[in-house]
């Protein structure tokens, strides 16, 4: 399927209002306490998910395109998003970690981790993640999204959009003139 900017915005909001609410879900089952995602710039929202859910159905839908056996076709995909996934994680990290002096994750304690950026474990959850993305999630959130009027669908996302502008913009300037950072804790 070919998707146009607003496809594009919908699908970036949602993941990465997906994505939050699976982090902190995750973290707190694993940490067995209750965890709340603190994000970089938006509360309540994580624009590496967005963009990566993009990324992903991208890869997914060019692989299937252009490889014509569907086997090859999907590992090819899943590799392909595997890498092109832990390659955005390691170089935010080390942009919110050397720019801002900021570390949001640290997978120091993982094996064969590189600069605690990223880790061949949660690599492969990316991967894994990547196949319930496209089989299951994606089509769905097609169907609901779809089925609003584009007038509803166009003015959510400008107010969405805004709201998360504002929400970044605020905390881009608590964090570079230093008013109650605290974002370095992992």
């Amino acid at each position: 399927m070919h998707y146009d900017t607003l496809n594009f915005l919908l699908f970036f909001i949602v993941y990465g209002f997906l994505g939050f609410i699976s982090e902190t879900v995750f973290r707190s089952l694993a940490d067995r306490k209750l965890y709340i995602s603190r994000g970089f710039l938006t509360n309540g929202f994580c624009p590496l998910y967005g963009i990566c859910g993009i990324l992903i159905i991208e890869i997914f839908i060019l692989c299937e395109l252009t490889i014509h056996n569907s086997l090859h076709a999907l590992i090819a995909a899943t590799l392909g998003s595997i890498g092109a996934v832990t390659l955005l994680e390691y170089i935010a990290g080390r942009i919110l970690d050397r720019v801002f002096h900021c570390k949001l994750w640290d997978y120091s304690q993982y094996p064969f981790n590189l600069h605690s950026y990223i880790c061949p474990e949660f690599s492969l959850l990316w991967g894994i993640l990547s196949l319930l993305l496209v089989n299951f999630v994606h089509p769905v959130m097609e169907v609901l999204l779809y089925a609003i009027p584009y007038n509803i669908r166009v003015t959510a996302i400008i107010m969405v959009l805004s709201i998360l502008f504002v929400n970044a913009s605020y905390n881009m300037r608590k964090i570079l003139y230093g008013e109650g950072h605290s974002l370095r804790k992992v």
